[in-house]
């Protein structure tokens, strides 16, 4: 996310954010690594992890900040990392030196947070309160096309010619917000409903929400299609055991890419609180988790319901 020659000063500020929360979530997967192997790698595997995490930690000293106080935070967070790491590599996880290191590592990074989630919280952007967001983003002030009525009775009674009139809504609207929200629909219809549609339906919905974040258009939901992408992709192509596939970067590089159309998007219309907002949840959102609350299997199961359950 390399500084633009015409970026504003919200964008580049905006651009900090990003970058700090891309590197919390690399930080985030390493441990989530560690954890997943600790109990039954040997001692060289560990190692040879650890290692690899350290030369990451190299790299992403590389990234550029203009916020100087943020700039010397992720300096430091990066080196402790590093530190924190060495030290396990040369001491072990249950030496006396490791404990004594991770409780000032820990310390660090409770301050370092605060830092970060009071510097880039939402209210110092916009002024716009919970209650006009989701007003804002209601679905129903887009919709235009006199057929979704129909749609919707006969979504009920017969599911299939349903979709196919969703379609062809779809496809005669001209409006990018508009075809989002029937894109979606039709999406969310193929997860919803995918044991009684054919056996490729699934796949469907995943081509669906990323086609929407490929076509490189602003819209105030591409946050939900690309959220709702990686949802699905996880849960039905990756799996949902805490031991499954994540790949995290492949979804971050997705969530690039979204975030990229929202910010090309400010640059221009500086004063669109949605868009800001927007960009923020796609900045801030956490990754796929593998240990959480949810002591069953990864967190997207968790996500998944929260998004999917009626």
């Amino acid at each position: 996310m390399n500084e633009g020659k015409s970026d504003s000063k919200l964008v580049i500020k905006l651009k900090d954010g990003y970058q700090s929360f891309h590197i919390n979530n690399i930080i985030s997967e390493q441990k989530e690594m560690i954890n997943l192997i600790i109990d039954d790698a040997t001692d060289k595997e560990v190692k040879t992890l650890l290692g690899d995490h350290i030369q990451v930690c190299d790299s992403l000293k590389k990234i550029q900040f203009k916020n100087d106080t943020l700039k010397t935070y992720i300096s430091d967070y990066l080196t402790l990392t590093k530190q924190s790491y060495s030290i396990s590599i040369n001491k072990g996880f249950n030496s006396p030196a490791f404990k004594k290191d991770f409780e000032k590592y820990k310390a660090f990074c409770d301050k370092y947070m605060n830092y970060l989630y009071s510097t880039f919280a939402t209210h110092n952007f916009i002024r716009m309160n919970e209650e006009v967001y989701w007003k804002t983003i209601d679905k129903k002030n887009y919709i235009k096309s006199a057929e979704y009525e129909t749609y919707k009775k006969l979504k009920t009674t017969n599911l299939k010619e349903a979709l196919v009139l969703l379609e062809k809504i779809s496809k005669q609207t001209t409006d990018f917000q508009e075809y989002c929200i029937y894109q979606i629909e039709l999406a969310d219809q193929y997860v919803k409903h995918t044991e009684s549609l054919d056996e490729n339906s699934i796949n469907k919905a995943v081509d669906i929400y990323k086609s929407i974040i490929d076509q490189k258009k602003y819209s105030i939901y591409l946050f939900e299609a690309w959220l709702k992408w990686r949802i699905v992709t996880q849960q039905f192509t990756y799996g949902i055991s805490k031991t499954s596939e994540i790949p995290n970067d492949k979804y971050d590089k997705v969530r690039e890419q979204a975030a990229l159309i929202v910010l090309d998007y400010i640059n221009t219309h500086s004063n669109d609180e949605m868009a800001i907002n927007e960009f923020l949840l796609l900045a801030t959102h956490g990754i796929v988790k593998r240990f959480g609350d949810y002591p069953y299997g990864n967190q997207n199961t968790v996500e998944y319901h929260e998004t999917f359950d009626d």
